[in-house]
Parts: structure tokens; sequence; C-alpha cells
């Protein structure tokens, strides 16, 4: 429970409702002029004030993490047995669909090789000497079905087209990036082995980044996909992000009894990178608020509170709501718009409760 100020402490206090434009309540001055003569504490520089009663966007506070779009990471994997040789990117280097990243030595990849040579070699030959029509397209046939062994193995269609033109084997397979994107992280060392399947890098692209977030009991019924989450981090202050809903989990968490939701936001400039922080507000339509300078708010740990005059005692209660411009709180549950609120002092009568 929070703990009350009674007002006979406040001795000499001028309460004045400023902000809100009225003059002060009426038992409120009552109540300071009687208390006067038993304290010797000076407080004039509080005032308090009756919040104002206006209509908002309605909000929700989230926090929550950024995190990669699983959508848009791909693995650069071994298509067939070797020796790592060159790599050509390492961790956090971009690169684009297509690039090399890597060679491998591999006698499956060079026996693979020969057979398209030979291959095209037999299909040459039918083709210059007249050959029956028949056997010139069962050439042809065995000719696309190495080529095709060659793609499964890895080789991009401009690595054949160079074998066929030369018609020399290359030494190294290239293994090429599959997306464009960053370089997140590199599995294996020049001259380590591969296998079929084994991983060589990750690869993803971070012109799209989920956000990562929880909402309680009282928000589930507002939630909609679309809808538009303003966020900001720590990370780089005074900036601003957008972001809209994708996903609503289809269970609470058994956990911490929250509703799990995940936002697609676009980083086009790169600005924002996976694992920062953020902290913001979904819009999930409008509803009447009772609005306070941010100055009556005191925000501790993960909860806002405000200090009330209840009668002839201060008292901190909390609140819900959020920000709305620089200066200004919109506050969307937990005070009325008859209680008189302290907006200046707010601190340090928070500090005489003893609590924080």
């Amino acid at each position: 429970m929070c703990k009350s100020v009674p007002l006979r402490i406040a001795a000499y206090m001028t309460i004045a409702v400023t902000w809100a434009g009225g003059a002060a309540p009426a038992h409120a001055a009552a109540a300071a002029a009687n208390a006067a003569a038993d304290t010797s504490f000076s407080a004039d520089f509080v005032k308090t004030g009756l919040p104002l009663q206006q209509r908002v966007a309605d909000t929700i506070p989230i926090t929550g993490k950024l995190a990669l779009d699983k959508r848009q990471t791909r693995i650069a994997a071994a298509r067939v047995a070797g020796r790592l040789g060159r790599i050509f990117v390492f961790e956090g280097q971009s690169v684009h669909a297509g690039e090399p990243l890597a060679e491998i030595y591999s006698p499956d990849f060079i026996s693979a090789e020969n057979e398209f040579l030979l291959a095209k070699r037999f299909r040459d030959t039918l083709a210059a000497d007249g050959s029956d029509a028949e056997l010139r397209s069962d050439a042809d046939i065995t000719l696309r079905s190495a080529a095709n062994k060659l793609k499964v193995l890895g080789a991009a269609p401009a690595d054949i087209a160079t074998l066929e033109r030369r018609a020399t084997i290359a030494e190294y397979l290239m293994v090429r990036a599959p997306i464009s994107g960053v370089v997140t992280q590199r599995n294996v060392d020049p001259g380590g082995y591969l296998n079929v399947g084994d991983a060589l890098m990750s690869l993803a692209n971070l012109d799209t980044l989920w956000l990562f977030a929880n909402t309680y009991d009282a928000d589930y019924q507002y939630l909609k996909l679309g809808q538009l989450l303003a966020f900001e981090t720590p990370s780089l202050p005074g900036e601003r992000f957008s972001g809209q809903i994708a996903f609503i989990a289809p269970s609470i968490d058994p956990n911490t009894h929250t509703l799990p939701i995940r936002c697609d936001v676009p980083n086009r400039d790169f600005r924002l990178r996976p694992e920062m922080f953020v902290r913001g507000d979904l819009k999930v339509g409008e509803r009447m608020a009772l609005i306070v300078p941010k100055s009556a708010v005191i925000h501790i740990r993960d909860s806002d509170y405000v200090i009330v005059l209840d009668g002839k005692q201060f008292r901190r209660v909390p609140v819900r709501g959020h920000a709305i411009e620089a200066n200004r709180y919109a506050i969307t549950a937990g005070l009325s718009a008859q209680v008189p609120v302290v907006t200046d002092g707010t601190l340090l009568l928070n500090e005489m409760t003893g609590e924080e």
C-alpha cells in the first residue's frame, strides 16, 4: 500500500490550482490553513491541479526486443563433400545474391565436371558427322542430365556456361550467396572439411526486422493485426520508428501469462539492429483520458504513479497511461477527474512517503 502524507506537514504551503486554470479547492485551502501552526516544513512550490479531460489516441505501452526476420534469413550450406579453400567474405560483410562466399575442393564435383565435358564432346561429335536424329536427341538428354547434376552439387548457371565454353574443369566449386544481406555467422575456417548439408555461413537481409513483445490480460481485447506501433530505443535517443502487428500468438504464455505479439519493422536505412531493446505505444483506437503535466508523473520500475490530494492527505496512486507530447501525459486508468493532482513538487512528496 502507498503511504499517505498528512497535509499538516506542509506548513506555509501554497496550494494553487494553476495548471487546470481554477482556484484551489476549498477543502484543500482550509486544511492547509489549519495545519500551518503545528509543523516546520515549508513547501511553497507544491502545486495541485485538476486533470483535463481530452480525447486522445488509445495506446498500449509496449516493451520488447528486435530480432532478425526469419523469413529473410538463409544458410549457405555445402551441397557436396569437400575441403574448404578460400573464404571471400566474413562476419558483418554485406553480399549480393549470387556473389561468391567461399570455394570448395571436391572430387565429386570434379568428377561431375568431367562427365559434363564427355557428354558435350559426344553430343558435338554426333552433330558434326550427321548421325541419326534419335542418337543426337539422346546425346542432348545426356548433356542436360550432366548439367543438372552440376546444379544439384551447387554450380551456378554461369559456372556451367563457363565450363562449356572453356572445356576445362574448374578445380574449385564456388559457394554463392543465396540472398542479398549480411553475413551473421561463419561456421568453418579455411581448410576445414564439409559434409553434404553442413552449414558454411548464415546470412540475413536486414531490410525488415521483427519486434517481439508481450501484452497483458487487460489489453487482449484491443489487439488486431495491422495496428501501428510507434517506438524508440535507448540505442538511438530522440529517433522514432514504427511497425505493424503481423502476428498475435494463438495461446497465452504459461510462464508469464502474457500474450506474445510480433511486429514487422521496416529498416531500409539499417539504423536498427537485432537485439536492441525498444519501448513504444501500440495504437488501438481513441478514448477519453485525463491530461496532466509530465512533471506530475513518477516512473518507478515498470509502473507510473501520481500524487493526489485526498482530503487532508497526499496519497500516491498507480495510474496507467502514456506521454502524448514532450510535456504532457495522458492517464487512461487509475484516476478520477475530480481528484486534484500534484503538478509541481511531486518528487519531494514522493520521497516523504518513504517508498521507492
